[in-house]
């Protein structure tokens, strides 16, 4: 439990019989277990724990000033009967510093240092330890503080998955001391449901200290709004409290109750209470606190599991047991001390709150901001679901090119709207251009991690980027005015264009009333155009308005669309005037009057259209007729602006009301003739109307006249819609002399009111001439009951179709058919489709539209129902809009066959292998469950002569791995690009397997006092995550040296040296500790090898090694890393306890790519728990600043340094003085004739020890650390 602000350590000792340790695991006895020698972390120091094989008794043990190592090693298959003790001692307090001078001659027993808390193992001889009869709660809590960092709410719930019911946070220490991490910590464990409790590291040797350091922890509470039923805990154990400890700790809690909290609990060792299970009192009385208000610190064994605990059942009558400061909740992040609840007082307010992200597996994957000319791009997942919770989001990512060298697995950041992303860099892949593989994997809060999907996206350097094409589309309404202002601002994407149109029209009229706009560029950049309702026909209700642009192909691009309302606010008088022609034939000129005008109040213009029947409005002129004093209005128009021709003239008169609008008012009619034919014109033209059949037979009987003529047209449209319907057949010529012509009232927009017919002629000169016009009544008889039905569309996007169904149809009585439009709005109709719907049993009628018949195009699909009525006019319903994204119609099948567990192979067959783009190659990746995907191997499958591919496997090509092996399935297509089809996956057995580690000694060099211990990885054996080899030659260990490696490929080579242990000569005991990937540990007795360095004396005790403290921990620290390689796990943790201590230097966090020669050096420190020392960085020339402000650089490359300094290089220049940028670091191992001998890390990318003559030019300066 880390108390103090700075990380101090716990005294520990360990007092155990093998056999409780073996009662307490399930395990096989292995060397791990029976040695203990798994490394104890003491905060700031990792001690690493190897017991002596001798029993110390007594109440008190030897404290161990160096490493212990074993003596003896226990084969993995005897039962350990020997007792076990090692212990280990602590700094006195985080603010003072621990020294130990080893004795000259054979240690005796002494006692531990003056002020040490001791956390006893009472082992067997204490059977008051355990109580069997004790309840335990079924959660167990953690505490923390700043030293556990910001604590997400993910990882709380992974804490909560595994049992976990509550928290408690240091909030204070003594009365100056804040954790800066509380907050964050509380309100994310809150946010989980766990119980929320708090701690105070207490520093208080009088009554009154102890009541400001109440206040002081109140204060903190208050100021995080905490409520006063909050379980508070006094966390005592630093040795300088112990006089008076019962009269303070009473002041303390007097304090807290007098202030309204009564929740009180104290957390201490067992060996402060004067009723434990040890063997002797503590200052402490518990009866005068209730020793069920006490939260016992006691642990029996290392990395004691929860369950276990809860056997065992430790300082029962306590309340709270802490029974682990070592507990890997949350692995890679960080060890929490694990405490059981007896009382519930830590745990019964636990309430499990729901998991946004726990759910069905869902995720969406979307590439932003991809920036063509940097090569980057940021990748954000949406819709986070997965059955177990989501723990982390992983990203892997590789380019096209070469496979998956490039592939980088990414943690995705969470973002505040629950949102994660990752941004990427093609630095980062080997700069690689074209398509990059996006994969999305969930780590669940149950640790399984699981699949979701794929994506892809297309990567460029230094191109101009392919902006999306975008708009915002406004309009704007003047009802007043009866116009539409369409505005287009924000247009993105729309380089070389050639031409924006805006099509707009009525919702009611069907698109009848389209008309295509070209909008105006404005001085800000955005387009506009004003559209007139009256252009509309005035219709009320919605208007839509689209913008397209034309690409410099010509081709033309949906982009945006916006709607507006519209209400034309008629007026309520009725308008009305009377309107005459008077003919001058002799001055050719018509004089239209308009007189006795009403209703045309606040009128803006009058105007009259006239023109001649016989040249069917060809030669139509728009009149402004003059306003005469008696208010009439007047104009004259001449028969030789109308070409002059014979028949019958019209003139209209409209007026344009205060909105724009144009109104119709009247017509007038006169007959005209200029005397060029000498033969009367005729024909009798009569107009039949069919209700029933919706047409107009329309016939031309009895014509005079028409000799030579070349033609006959008959134009003929309704007075409702003013000529806007007109259309111009050409009659059939009868056999008894007449014409005739059937005009259908549906291609008249089924308008009731009158129709009028005309027949006109062309002469022999092509002249046309007026004739005879006729006219008909028609209604349309529409029924009275409304007209409604429901529409939907079902999309099925892997088919790539549209159900399109009508439900409840009503007032469709007497129809004669049904039809349905159906068109993308990304193609603005011109893909429309009219479909005929099947008629259901249920009534219903339904119709199945392919995307294919419609481009298929991504984005938004309408369709309306229409049904022709008993005339034939077509009345519109009902619309619907569905939202359809194509999908890649992929299909292969995937099964595992003929899997030999005897020789861990097994075979792939493919079947059904399609792709609409064609196949050129089937690709299958397969990988281990094993380390991620460190095996991974992409097998290109072979085509069988039936057409299936296989792909043969085994597990020697795959580290020899077994359990769950991962098949996926791609698909290279014909266009080169490559997609994911499926996933499986299968177990591998390898029953033959070569599976036992082998440790042994070799290159044994006497007279240089040093040996190579070899280690081989088994080639079907576990995998080795770590080596570890303890060294010593005197007999009670003195000289222990710990080194440590990660594994380099299938051999691993630990060099010890003498150097390392006092450079004694002797026999030195070597044993090893080989830790797997799996979390197991085995050990190995190497024996003895005799050493007898040069320059050396014999072991005794008057050739001491003296320790000098800071200075050689450091450089153990540096050398036990020596062989370490980038990219292995030992690589990984340096990485990440740089990463863990925030705020960041410059706030950047390192990546597993970056250099790391001083992460190295500032690690090292870190570790060590001597950060103030040289200060944390990640760059060399900012580091040399930090030690500029410390006041320990030396600027003289050419000086002599001593071991312990940091070391730092300018590898541009190469003679001194060398005041150059600098590019490396490193730490000075040793000095001697006129020789440095360094450790860097980073160096040919590994922790190497290297050497340079003093003054070598490349070395840039020294800071000398002040160790203590």
């Amino acid at each position: 439990m880390y108390k103090g602000r700075t990380m101090r350590k716990k005294d520990l000792i360990y007092f155990a019989s093998a056999a409780l340790l073996l009662s307490v695991s399930a395990q096989v006895a292995k060397a791990d277990e029976v040695t203990s020698n798994e490394p104890v972390t003491a905060d700031n120091n990792h001690q690493q724990v190897a017991p002596s094989v001798e029993t110390k008794t007594g109440e008190e043990l030897v404290p161990a000033t160096s490493y212990t190592a074993p003596a003896t090693v226990v084969e993995s298959t005897e039962r350990a009967s020997q007792l076990v003790a090692s212990a280990v001692t602590s700094s006195v307090s985080s603010e003072e510093t621990a020294s130990a001078t080893e004795s000259t001659t054979a240690a005796p027993q002494e006692k531990p240092s003056v002020g040490a808390s001791t956390f006893f193992d009472a082992g067997s001889h204490a059977p008051a330890s355990r109580s069997t009869d004790v309840a335990v709660q079924p959660k167990t809590f953690v505490d923390v503080s700043s030293h556990n960092g910001d604590i997400s709410v993910e990882d709380y719930r992974v804490l909560a998955n595994k049992g976990v019911g509550g928290v408690v946070v240091k909030l204070t220490e003594n009365t100056w001391y804040n954790n800066p991490n509380a907050a964050s910590q509380i309100r994310n464990a809150q946010a989980v449901g766990l119980q929320v409790s708090t701690y105070h590291f207490s520093r208080y040797t009088t009554e009154e200290a102890a009541r400001a350091e109440a206040r002081f922890y109140i204060a903190a509470a208050q100021r995080l709004g905490l409520p006063k039923s909050t379980l508070m805990v006094n966390d005592f154990e630093d040795a300088k409290m112990q006089p008076n400890i019962n009269r303070n700790t009473q002041a303390w809690a007097d304090e807290m109750r007098k202030n309204g909290y009564t929740n009180l609990m104290f957390y201490t060792s067992a060996s402060w209470l004067d009723e434990n299970n040890l063997h002797k009192k503590g200052p402490v009385n518990t009866a005068q606190f209730g020793i069920e208000n006490f939260w016992v610190a006691q642990y029996p064994a290392p990395k004691l599991s929860a369950n276990d605990a809860k056997t065992l059942r430790y300082n029962g009558k306590a309340g709270a047991w802490q029974f682990s400061s070592q507990a890997e909740l949350l692995p890679g992040k960080h060890l929490f001390d694990h405490n059981i609840d007896y009382t519930g007082r830590f745990t019964a307010n636990y309430k499990q709150t729901s998991d946004p992200t726990q759910g069905n597996l869902s995720g969406k994957i979307s590439v932003i901001n991809n920036d063509t000319m940097t090569g980057r791009f940021d990748v954000l997942i949406s819709d986070v679901k997965a059955p177990n919770g989501v723990a982390s989001v992983s990203v892997p990512i590789w380019s096209d090119v070469n496979g998956q060298d490039d592939l980088v697995w990414y943690v995705a950041a969470k973002q505040n709207d629950g949102t994660y992303k990752v941004s990427v860099k093609a630095s980062d892949h080997k700069n690689s251009t074209g398509k990059y593989n996006i994969h999305l994997y969930y780590n669940q809060l149950n640790g399984k991690q699981i699949g979701v999907t794929t994506s892809s996206t297309e990567v460029s350097i230094g191109k101009r980027p392919n902006v999306p094409v975008s708009a915002d589309l406004s309009i704007d309404v003047d009802k007043s005015a009866g116009t539409f202002t369409i505005t287009a601002k924000n247009l993105k994407g729309f380089e070389n264009y050639k031409e924006i149109k805006i099509p707009f029209w009525s919702h009611a009229k069907g698109m009848d009333d389209i008309k295509w706009y070209t909008p105006v560029r404005q001085s800000d950049g955005s387009y506009k155009v004003v559209a007139k309702a009256s252009d509309h026909e005035n219709v009320d209700g919605r208007y839509e308005a689209q913008i397209f642009y034309y690409d410099a192909q010509g081709q033309r691009q949906f982009v945006q669309k916006a709607f507006a309302e519209y209400s034309t606010g008629k007026p309520n008088v009725p308008v009305s005037a009377d309107l005459s022609i008077d003919v001058d034939k002799s001055a050719g000129t018509f004089t239209i009057t308009a007189k006795n005008l009403k209703g045309f109040e606040n009128y803006k213009e009058i105007k009259i259209p006239f023109w001649s029947h016989a040249k069917g409005m060809d030669d139509i002129k728009w009149y402004t007729p003059v306003r005469q004093s008696d208010g009439s209005y007047k104009v004259v128009a001449k028969a030789s602006d109308h070409e002059n021709v014979d028949g019958r003239y019209e003139a209209q008169i409209f007026y344009y009301d205060a909105q724009g609008q144009r109104k119709f008012v009247q017509k007038a009619f006169a007959e005209y003739s200029t005397g060029k034919l000498n033969v009367p014109v005729s024909a009798d033209l009569s107009i039949d109307v069919d209700k029933s059949a919706g047409t107009f037979t329309i016939t031309a009987k009895n014509l005079k006249g028409f000799e030579n003529y070349k033609e006959i047209k008959i134009p003929f449209w309704s007075h409702a819609k003013g000529m806007d319907d007109i259309k111009w057949y050409t009659p059939v010529r009868q056999s008894d002399g007449s014409y005739k012509v059937v005009a259908k009232a549906s291609d008249h927009e089924n308008v009731d009111g009158r129709y009028e017919a005309q027949i006109f002629y062309y002469d022999a000169q092509g002249q046309r001439q007026f004739v005879q016009k006729a006219f008909a009544e028609y209604s349309t008889g529409k029924p009275n009951v409304p007209v409604s039905a429901d529409l939907s569309i079902d999309v099925d996007k892997s088919a790539g179709t549209f159900t399109i169904t009508a439900k409840n149809l009503k007032g469709f009585e007497n129809y004669k058919e049904i039809k349905i439009p159906f068109w993308s709005h990304a193609k603005g109709m011109d893909d429309i489709k009219w479909y005929t719907p099947v008629r259901q049993s249920d009534g219903s009628y339904k119709v199945v539209a392919k995307a294919s018949d419609h481009e298929n195009v991504d984005g938004r699909y309408e369709a309306q129902i229409f049904y022709y009525d008993a005339q034939g006019q077509r009345q519109f319903v009902q619309k619907a809009f569905a939202e359809y994204k194509k999908e890649q119609l992929l299909s292969g099948t995937l099964s595992i066959e003929n899997n030999n567990k005897d020789t861990g192979t097994f075979d792939v067959i493919i079947k059904d292998v399609y792709s609409p783009k064609g196949v050129r190659t089937v690709q299958v990746p397969i990988w281990s469950a094993k380390d991620g995907q460190d095996d991974i191997r992409w097998y290109e499958a072979a085509r069988q002569a039936n057409g299936d591919y296989k792909v043969s496997v085994t597990a020697s090509d795959h580290k020899n791995s077994t359990g769950l092996y991962y098949v996926h399935l791609y698909y290279i297509q014909n266009d080169g690009s490559r997609v994911g089809v499926l996933a499986s996956s299968t177990e591998v057995e390898f029953r033959n397997a070569n599976t036992k580690t082998r440790a042994f000694i070799k290159n044994v060099n006497v007279e240089a006092g040093t040996y190579t211990v070899e280690v081989d990885q088994a080639p079907q054996g576990r995998q080795i995550k770590n080596v570890r080899v303890a060294a010593w030659s005197q007999d009670h260990q003195e000289n222990l040296y710990w080194y440590s490696t990660a594994p380099t490929g299938t051999q691993t080579d630990v060099h010890v040296s003498a150097v390392n242990h006092k450079n004694l000569a002797g026999n030195y005991t070597t044993h090893v500790y080989v830790d797997y990937v799996d979390g197991g540990v085995e050990g190995f007795n190497l024996g003895q090898t005799a050493l007898n360095p040069r320059g050396t004396t014999g072991q005794t005790g008057l050739s001491p090694r003296v320790d000098s403290g800071q200075r050689d921990r450091v450089l153990r620290a540096a050398a036990s890393l020596v062989g370490i390689r980038g990219g292995s796990a030992a690589h990984q943790q340096l990485v990440n306890d740089y990463n863990s201590v925030r705020p960041l230097p410059v706030g950047y966090a390192v990546k597993n790519t970056d250099d790391w020669c001083d992460v190295f050096v500032t690690t090292i420190f870190q570790r060590e728990g001597l950060s103030d020392l040289v200060g944390r960085e990640c760059g060399v020339e900012r580091h040399i600043q930090i030690f500029k402000r410390l006041g320990i650089w030396n600027e003289d490359g050419g000086s002599t340094p001593k071991a312990g300094d940091i070391i730092t290089f300018n590898w541009d220049q190469d003679s001194q003085p060398n005041n150059g940028f600098a590019d490396h670091i490193g730490i000075v191992e040793s000095v001697s004739n006129g020789i440095i001998h360094t450790i860097e890390g980073n160096s040919n990318d590994q922790v190497r020890r290297k050497t340079y003559r003093i003054g070598h030019g490349n070395i840039r300066g020294f800071a000398s650390p002040r160790y203590q």
